[in-house]
């Protein structure tokens, strides 16, 4: 007597887009059919995640940046097997950015300038944009290397009269 094959195999998130270095809640699998006594995966995970071979969860902390794959899952027991592709996304996590202190905006007579002190994560390389209204946004130049502290400061330099939305209002974004 052979058991019934499992099917339907599914995933309690998929795709399942995900964050380097946070960990993951656990994707959990479900089937109909039989009790399902093994589970594989085809190609291997990202780096940092697994699939438990006896209960199908894939866990853990994704450490590297992965774009969109289909992953198969197998489940099987002796009376056959079923799969599903999993579309597993890994991106990098958004930089945080702290602002410590800035200057007010001077104006000089033809360009205005401010100079702003932030720390975000060691050893990272930021290409930095501000706005004064959330909308449209420019670059503040070169980007910026943090070095071992964290610690960096832009100048931002624009021509004309900015000082009175400068000192009003100011926000900025990077990526990595």
């Amino acid at each position: 007597v052979n058991d019934v094959a499992p099917s339907s195999l599914t995933y309690s998130t998929n795709p399942a887009i995900y964050t380097r270095g946070t960990a993951i809640t656990n994707n959990t699998p479900s089937s109909s059919g039989g009790a399902v006594v093994s589970y594989s995966v085809s190609p291997a995970l990202p780096a940092g995640l697994s699939l438990s071979t006896s209960t199908g969860v894939i866990s853990g902390t994704p450490t590297a940046v992965t774009a969109s794959a289909l992953y198969t899952v197998t489940a099987t027991n002796t009376g056959g097997s079923t799969m599903v592709d999993v579309d597993i996304t890994v991106n990098q996590a958004a930089p945080i950015l702290e602002i410590v202190a800035h200057t007010t905006a001077t104006y000089s007579g033809s360009t205005t300038s401010i100079m702003v002190d932030l720390i975000g994560t060691p050893n990272q390389t930021y290409a930095m944009e501000y706005s004064t209204d959330l909308t449209n946004w420019f670059s503040t130049g070169a980007p910026v290397s943090t070095g071992p502290t964290g610690s960096f400061t832009v100048t931002i330099t624009a021509a004309g009269d900015q000082t009175a939305a400068w000192n009003t209002a100011m926000f900025f974004r990077a990526t990595e």
